[in-house]
C-alpha cells in the first residue's frame, strides 16, 4: 500500500462524497480491531480497501471520501452510515457506569460491514498477534494472491485463488501454524457456490456460528467475530483475551462467581448487553486498549 499525500490523492482520486465527521470517529472505526485493510498515515489520512477498491478518508471540515474506483454508497454500506446510533446508545443498560465510560471515549466508533470470506481469513491470521502484524500479514496475502486493482493495490484473493498460487504466499507471509488452517478452510471453501456466503447470510445466527465452528482453526471466538464484522449480526458479543480480561475485571459483581467460565462470560454478554451487544463490546475494547489499559488512542499504529 502507497503512502500518498493529500495533494496526490484530492489530483488523482475522485471525491466521491463527504460525510458530517459527527458520523463516525474514523480512528476508532478503523483503529479498534475489526479490519486489516486499513492504514492509518502520518498526515491523519485514513486509506485502505473496501472489497478491493482503494479509499482514502480525508478528515477536513467533513470527512471526505476519495477513490479512483468507488462509490459513495459503497462507503455508506461498508461503515453502515445509515444506522443511527442514537438507538444502539440508548440500548444499553443505562446505570452501567464502565461502559458509559468507554461510550464517552468513543461514541461515533460505527461497526463495519465487511466481506464475511476476507473477515474469516483475516481473524484466521489474528491469532496471539498484534493489530499492526496482523495489518502487515493481510497486505502480504493480498499482494501474493491477489490481482493488482489499483497501482500498489490487490484483491483479497479467492479460496481458488488462494489454493492455484499454492501454499508458499502463506508460508511467506509468517503466519507459521495458522497457513494450515488458511489452506484447509480455503479447500473447504472453493468447492462451494460463488455465493455460498450469500445464502448463508440468510440463514440463523445459530446455524452460520455452527457451520463455522466446523472450519479447521474457528473456535467460538473467530467464529462470533466473522458474524459481527461480515454477516452484521450485531447482538454478537466476541469474547478474545481482552475481552475477558475486561468482563472479570468490571463485571465480576454481576456475575456473582469466584471460578468464572467461559460459558458464564457467553450467558452474561449475550443477554446484559441487549441487541447491540456488538456495539458495546466494540467500545469496552477499544476503550480498554487504548484508554485504561494502555494511553495513547491509536497506540499501535506509531
Amino acid at each position: 500500500m502507497l503512502d500518498y499525500s493529500i495533494e496526490q490523492i484530492s489530483c488523482d482520486w475522485s471525491l466521491v462524497g463527504e460525510v458530517d465527521k459527527q458520523l463516525v470517529d474514523i480512528d476508532a472505526t478503523l483503529g479498534s480491531g475489526q479490519t486489516f485493510s486499513w492504514q492509518r498515515l502520518a498526515n491523519g489520512i485514513w486509506i485502505g480497501q473496501i472489497g478491493e477498491v482503494p479509499y482514502a478518508l480525508v478528515p477536513e471540515k467533513k470527512l471526505s471520501i476519495y477513490s479512483p474506483l468507488g462509490s459513495f454508497c459503497a462507503f455508506k454500506k461498508y461503515f453502515q452510515i445509515e444506522l443511527d446510533l442514537k438507538k444502539v446508545l440508548s440500548s444499553f443498560p443505562p446505570k452501567d457506569r464502565i461502559l458509559n465510560k468507554a461510550l464517552h471515549y468513543c461514541p461515533r466508533l460505527r461497526i463495519l460491514k465487511q466481506d464475511p470470506w476476507e473477515t474469516l481469513v483475516s481473524f484466521l491470521c489474528s491469532s496471539a498477534k498484534p493489530i499492526v502484524q496482523i495489518r502487515k500479514i493481510i497486505s502480504r496475502i493480498r499482494a501474493f494472491y491477489g490481482r493488482e486493482v489499483y497501482p500498489g493495490f490487490f484483491s483479497f484473493p479467492t479460496a481458488e485463488e488462494i489454493l492455484d498460487r499454492g501454499p508458499t504466499g502463506l508460508k511467506e507471509a509468517k503466519l507459521g501454524f495458522r497457513s494450515d488452517f488458511i489452506w484447509s478452510v480455503s479447500s473447504i471453501i472453493w468447492p462451494m457456490k460463488k455465493d455460498y456466503f450469500f445464502e448463508l447470510e440468510k440463514t440463523s445466527t445459530e446455524n452460520i456460528r455452527h457451520i463455522l465452528m466446523e472450519l479447521p482453526g474457528v473456535g467460538r471466538k473467530i467464529a462470533d467475530c466473522v458474524l459481527l464484522f461480515g454477516f452484521a449480526r450485531l447482538d454478537v458479543f466476541p469474547i478474545d483475551r481482552w475481552m475477558e480480561r475486561v468482563l472479570k475485571t468490571f463485571y465480576h459483581s454481576f456475575l456473582n462467581k469466584t471460578k468464572i467460565t467461559s460459558k458464564d462470560l457467553i450467558d452474561f454478554s449475550s443477554t446484559y448487553f441487549g441487541p447491540f451487544a456488538g456495539y458495546a463490546q466494540q467500545y469496552l475494547f477499544y476503550w480498554s486498549r487504548s484508554a485504561f489499559w494502555k494511553k495513547g488512542g491509536l497506540w499501535e499504529y506509531h
